[in-house]
């Protein structure tokens, strides 16, 4: 037990661009601590399994384009492609795709990846996040979000609201590759003490300010169009797809509990 605490601890304490301990599996051990799946789609078959998707939800309120039809998913050669067009629908110029597990599933702490190639073009603003499966609590946590203008760049980001504060955040951006021009990982290790960024294993950011303490559902869309990303213009590309690899999602499991690696997270990390 001892020395899978020492190795999570680790995991979490390590500089900022350091890998992360090679892979999920490396955390695992026979000692009773150990990641365990608890959600997972790698989308091999030919159809979306609507058993643990969602794929209506309403358009947010920063002046979005699209229209999230259902028709907006193509599965093929274990790839799924959210496809953003150029065709009207429901009062929107524009259509694209949602996924979410608002009523499926929902996790409070873990380790939740998307393996992605993301669209490149003015307007384009896909995402992979987290909302509280309780609407009453105010939260957001955001893995990765990408403006189709600038596909170098990804935003990583936590929101909470104070009673004195109002609306607070941390947001971050990361320059790396063209992440329109092959598949990367963006990961996310969420425990009561901390939130932790990987952008292919390799950590990019991290915060102790505003964790949620309550379970969150999963959501991975391709907005259009915003007062952030812009809309588009003639140089967007329509047709283009978000396409997803996998999604996973793992839950930290002890015999002893979550609450006894956390305090020996918290007692290291005030020893700092």
């Amino acid at each position: 037990m001892l020395r899978k605490l020492i190795q999570l601890i680790l995991a979490i304490s390590i500089p900022a661009g350091t890998m992360f301990l090679g892979s999920i599996k490396a955390l695992a051990s026979n000692d009773g601590c150990k990641f365990q799946p608890s959600f997972s789609d790698n989308f091999k078959g030919t159809h979306l399994d609507t058993t643990k998707w969602n794929t209506q939800y309403p358009s947010g309120n920063s002046g979005e384009q699209q229209y999230y039809a259902p028709d907006s998913f193509i599965l093929e050669n274990g790839i799924l492609k959210i496809t953003a067009d150029k065709r009207s629908m429901q009062g929107y110029p524009y259509t694209s795709g949602i996924l979410t597990t608002q009523s499926t599933f929902s996790q409070q702490y873990g380790y939740f990846s998307i393996r992605a190639k993301l669209p490149k073009g003015q307007g384009f603003w896909p995402a992979f996040w987290m909302l509280p499966a309780q609407p009453a609590y105010p939260a957001e946590i955001d893995v990765f979000e990408m403006l189709g203008g600038d596909p170098s760049t990804i935003y990583m980001s936590n929101h909470w609201r104070s009673a004195s504060q109002g609306h607070l955040k941390n947001i971050i951006s990361y320059q790396g590759p063209d992440f329109s021009t092959d598949f990367h990982t963006f990961s996310l290790l969420w425990i009561p003490s901390v939130l932790v960024w990987y952008v292919d294993g390799v950590e990019q950011y991290r915060t102790s300010d505003g964790i949620p303490d309550m379970p969150m559902f999963l959501l991975a869309n391709l907005a259009i169009g915003g007062s952030w990303p812009g809309n588009p213009d003639t140089t967007t590309p329509f047709p283009s797809s978000m396409e997803i690899d996998y999604i996973h999602a793992y839950k930290y499991q002890c015999n002893s509990g979550l609450a006894a690696a956390t305090h020996r997270m918290n007692f290291y990390q005030r020893r700092k």
